[in-house]
């Protein structure tokens, strides 16, 4: 905290909890043996999420307007990693009555984006240019300096994102990302989170966030706490994909960080984390039926086959027509395909065995998610 006070002049970090979650995470790389680039990373990572929340403190003090904003009615997208929650994110993104937070946004938040620069901030260009040269990530996983980012890195500075865990094995501190010493850490990770939409949205145009991620599953209580007006969108793919899928995107992380990450524990983790996010997630919505009104299920398979009609499904739950949209999500969704996606960045190939697991364990264990959501929207 004291570098990062040094390399921006300022000293007020502002509310929250998130000295713990730094803490945490760098005991629990150092403990977990990751490597000297693997730390190398994780003190750039800690230190700019550091940098970044002392500039946006320093920001809400000079611009009073931020802290003013409403955040209204925002559209949150969230389902198992490697549900699809990427490019539906990226193509409700392209109606012009709703607004994302962008990879360059995200990344360096201060100063506050202005809506007569956000095509031509420089800020874009150095965004590329970090991401330039992980031609491999491109093939796992869309994203680009000017797309959507999900909703981990825009509360990063809290230091509870599950994001981390796929660099870094740190078991202690996803425990407390999960809730493990309490909510007050999650609660602050929202008020963050909402800050930093305040931070993006007071000097752009008036429009509603659509947002993603799939750790909201978790925290849905915490989510609707702060945002009460909220549209919930749950993606479902079969775990049987999308585990192995996800154990096969860590260890590609975990490979830069680790010189010889265990596989057969990143499937285990990988599939603990996510069970266990499923099961609150349901008996979160099985306990409060009066949320149904605002939550809309989107089937993966119906989301690859017609894009359009499930965007336009979710436009109509949200209340917003989709004819305005029509035309730029029908041309998003046709360059964006699947198979092109794959012709230009390749073909990402995984099994749940490579990964210590078995396609019987993981339809066991999701039994319940799976009759409820997969079978019948299959």
């Amino acid at each position: 905290m004291e570098a990062a006070a040094a390399a921006t002049g300022l000293d007020d970090f502002g509310p929250g909890e998130f000295r713990a979650g730094a803490a945490l995470l760098m005991e629990d790389a150092t403990r977990s043996g990751a490597n000297v680039a693997g730390m190398a990373r994780l003190e750039a990572r800690v230190s700019r999420q550091l940098e970044n929340r002392l500039r946006v403190q320093a920001d809400r003090r000079r611009h009073v307007q931020i802290a003013a904003q409403e955040i209204v009615a925002p559209i949150l997208i969230m389902g198992l990693p490697r549900s699809g929650t990427t490019f539906l994110h990226s193509l409700l993104a392209q109606d012009p009555r709703l607004r994302s937070p962008l990879q360059w946004e995200v990344s360096r938040p201060s100063p506050p984006p202005h809506e007569d620069s956000l095509a031509s901030d420089p800020r874009i260009l150095q965004c590329r240019a970090e991401m330039a040269g992980d031609g491999e990530t491109q093939r796992l996983h869309m994203q680009d300096a000017e797309l959507p980012v999900e909703c981990g890195p825009v509360a990063a500075a809290e230091f509870m994102n599950t994001g981390n865990f796929a660099f870094w094995n740190a078991p202690r501190y996803l425990a407390r990302v999960m809730g493990g010493e309490g909510r007050a850490p999650v609660v602050a990770s929202y008020a963050w989170h909402r800050r930093m939409l305040q931070q993006l949205q007071a000097f752009t145009r008036p429009a509603r966030w659509v947002l993603k991620s799939p750790q909201h599953i978790a925290n849905l209580g915490e989510l609707l706490d702060t945002y009460p007006d909220a549209t919930l969108v749950f993606t479902h793919r079969d775990p049987v994909e999308t585990i192995p899928s996800l154990a096969s995107l860590v260890s590609h992380f975990r490979a830069a960080c680790y010189d010889r990450p265990d596989e057969a524990a990143i499937g285990a983790d990988v599939f603990t984390l996510w069970n266990t996010a499923m099961q609150r997630c349901m008996a979160f919505r099985a306990a409060n039926p009066a949320i149904a009104s605002q939550c809309i299920d989107v089937s993966y398979i119906d989301l690859l086959a017609r894009p359009v009609e499930a965007a336009t499904r979710i436009l109509a739950v949200a209340g917003l027509t989709p004819d305005p949209a029509r035309p730029r999500l029908e041309a998003f969704a046709a360059a964006n395909r699947q198979d092109r996606y794959q012709a230009r960045h390749g073909h990402h190939d995984y099994s749940a065995e490579r990964f210590g697991l078995t396609v019987e364990t993981i339809a066991d264990r999701f039994a319940g998610y799976r009759l409820a959501h997969v079978g019948a929207m299959a």
